[in-house]
């Protein structure tokens, strides 16, 4: 398979951003913990949030039956998917290796933004940014920004093998 065909960049892309979602987790979860004057409010979880909302969409005697387990496995999934699909949209977008640091850094932006901007104040689960003290907004989006340089190093490493492999 062509290593520049749409399902390798769109794979590579989703272990990319998968692998960028697991450096990320750990920093929000430890600014969290030991700094949360530095954390967005947030009303809710968003994986949890989610999670209901698909939950709603079920028989109402189906619901009751959802496992604990269950639940809090499909939330996990939905954290580490919302990385995993930016991942892959970069990859996708981006057919040739750019600048790591610059790329890293849009990648992170455009996928804070799409939270903090766009859907999380949307479903009311954090106030706009425009509300939030300078910390609470500059905080997410360094923490995004690595997980951008995070998804396009892992990316450009995944890209390297495979040229070297098929070349």
């Amino acid at each position: 398979m062509n290593s520049n065909s749409a399902a390798v960049r769109a794979g590579t892309g989703a272990v990319a951003g998968l692998a960028a979602t697991m450096v990320l987790h750990p920093l929000r979860k430890a600014t969290e913990e030991k700094l949360p004057q530095l954390s967005p409010p947030m009303r809710e979880d968003p994986g949890k949030f989610m999670f209901e909302q698909a939950k709603r969409a079920l028989p109402e005697n189906a619901r009751a039956k959802v496992p604990q387990p269950l639940e809090k496995a499909a939330i996990k999934s939905l954290h580490l998917g919302y990385g995993t699909t930016f991942g892959m949209l970069y990859a996708l977008a981006r057919r040739k290796q750019g600048n790591v640091v610059i790329d890293g850094a849009l990648l992170g932006l455009v996928t804070w933004a799409t939270g903090y901007l766009g859907w999380l104040p949307a479903t009311k689960l954090t106030t706009p940014v425009t509300r939030q003290k300078p910390a609470q907004v500059i905080t997410p989006i360094l923490q995004h920004i690595v997980f951008g340089i995070a998804a396009v190093s892992v990316l450009a490493g995944i890209r390297r093998a495979l040229a070297a492999r098929s070349g």
